[in-house]
């Protein structure tokens, strides 16, 4: 009996991408991060991301990547 690889003609086999797939891969470029803020501050932060239809995690990687590019210059 053929193995495998003699059954599909000499080709490796491929690794379909999926989200799930894609979000392993990703996963160690991406870091996790916790603040304690005003509770009243961050419903309206909340409150305003929702009328604009962006998500919170959305603005803060916005604010964290405008403030590395102002700051970076001290690294």
């Amino acid at each position: 009996m053929p193995s495998l690889k003699e059954a599909i003609g000499g080709q490796e086999a491929v690794e379909t991408k999926t989200a799930v797939n894609a979000f392993k891969s990703n996963f160690e470029k991406n870091k996790m991060i916790s603040a304690y803020v005003n509770i009243d501050r961050y419903e309206k932060f909340a409150a305003i991301n929702k009328k604009r239809g962006i998500s919170n995690n959305k603005i803060l990687n916005l604010m964290i990547a405008d403030y590395v590019l102002e700051y970076e210059k001290l690294l």
